[in-house]
């Protein structure tokens, strides 16, 4: 008797951890659980593609309000009221507090707030300080200077983010980004995201160097320490891959030609060229005028000095800086680049990708000595 009711007891306190559990299983019991959209980490797009589709089905399903007029339609979705109208021009200083829908072109003026979404199926044009919601256009977006967009932005055409202005989430377009300094955004996605100034002649290049490290190094290279490099610190991980025990700052152009671990920061002279991944558990950076072909990959801060180009991804746990003359271009595929701090872009910077920070990506204009064509760079 006694054993039974010790059962008992064992039972109900062995139920009590599961109590919970199984009352929340007892009032999903029998229902379908709703499917994960999987586009939203798929699609650079998302939020414009997904506030189209919506609106599409909104329009062709609702019945137009009886208020409606030849030139503004009005529908209405629960609480929400939609304007629709041909085409539309808003004077400086204009409120809208419903979605709107322009059929054709729209402008505004400065100092305008919408406080719910905007769909524009033409080209879109918004005065400075001027306060969104969202945006969606199907032709070209220019943001004027200081313009605030509290969500997200999305163009079918180009994209023009105006000087100091801010995007709380992504800016995205299918055709190009043009970034002005002082503006910031969450994350840029475009076939081509570009800085002011830009100027597409090839830096010039120093003759061909005397001395070049290489790593691996050559079985004929003498065993000591040179240009900053320790062949004693490196040794082979397997697989192909190598590692540096200690910091790694070579002064003389680098050679990769195998994925290289780190133990420590990372830094190249001008000129290198890095065919392979490198991995550094400090800071990384790149030396002017290098070519970066493998991944970079950092826990701490990423420096691309001017004119280098890459075509990989970047990955830095701090902050990270791409310098004036920096080009991300690969064929077939686009690049990325990625901070955990924020990401700093100066001029003349072209990449075919995307670009984005946990915290932000911002724009800054470089001194104008650097805009001169073919400059003498450090």
């Amino acid at each position: 008797m006694l054993f039974l009711i010790y059962s008992v007891l064992f039972l109900a306190l062995f139920y009590l951890h599961f109590a919970l559990a199984h009352r929340a299983w007892i009032t999903i019991r029998g229902k379908r659980s709703s499917e994960l959209d999987m586009s939203y980490v798929r699609l650079e797009d998302y939020f414009g593609q997904s506030f189209r589709r919506k609106l599409k089905h909104w329009l062709a399903t609702l019945p137009a309000a009886s208020n409606s007029t030849a030139n503004l339609l009005v529908f209405h979705h629960g609480q929400e009221r939609i304007f629709v109208a041909p085409s539309v021009q808003y004077p400086s200083g204009r409120v809208e507090k419903e979605i709107l829908v322009a059929e054709g072109t729209f402008s505004c003026g400065n100092n305008c707030d919408f406080r719910r979404e905007v769909m524009v199926h033409g080209d879109c044009s918004i005065g400075e300080g001027t306060s969104l919601q969202a945006i969606a256009a199907d032709g070209a977006l220019s943001l004027g200077e200081a313009v605030s967009v509290r969500r997200w932005v999305d163009a079918a055409g180009k994209l023009t983010i105006g000087a100091h202005s801010a995007i709380s989430s992504r800016a995205t377009s299918r055709t190009a980004i043009e970034f002005l300094p002082g503006a910031h955004a969450q994350s840029l996605f475009a076939p081509e995201i570009a800085t002011e100034g830009r100027n597409d002649d090839a830096a010039e290049l120093s003759s061909k160097p005397v001395t070049v490290v290489q790593i691996p190094h050559r079985p004929d290279d003498p065993q000591k320490a040179h240009n900053g490099f320790d062949p004693q610190k490196l040794f082979s991980m397997g697989g192909g891959t190598y590692a540096y025990e200690g910091d790694l700052d070579i002064t003389a152009p680098l050679h990769l030609r195998a994925p290289l671990v780190v133990r420590g920061h990372f830094s190249c002279a001008k000129e290198s060229l890095l065919e392979a991944d490198v991995k550094a558990h400090r800071n990384i950076t790149i030396g002017p005028a290098s070519v970066v072909k493998g991944n970079l990959v950092c826990d701490g801060d990423m420096l691309l000095k001017p004119d280098v180009y890459f075509q990989s991804i970047l990955q830095a746990g701090g902050t990270m800086r791409l310098s004036f003359g920096v080009r991300g271009l690969r064929e077939k595929l686009p690049v990325a680049a990625h901070s955990t701090g924020v990401l700093t872009l100066e001029s003349n910077i072209v990449i075919n990708g995307k670009v984005s920070s946990a915290h932000r990506v911002i724009a800054i204009a470089t001194p104008l000595a650097w805009l001169q064509p073919n400059p003498t760079r450090a």
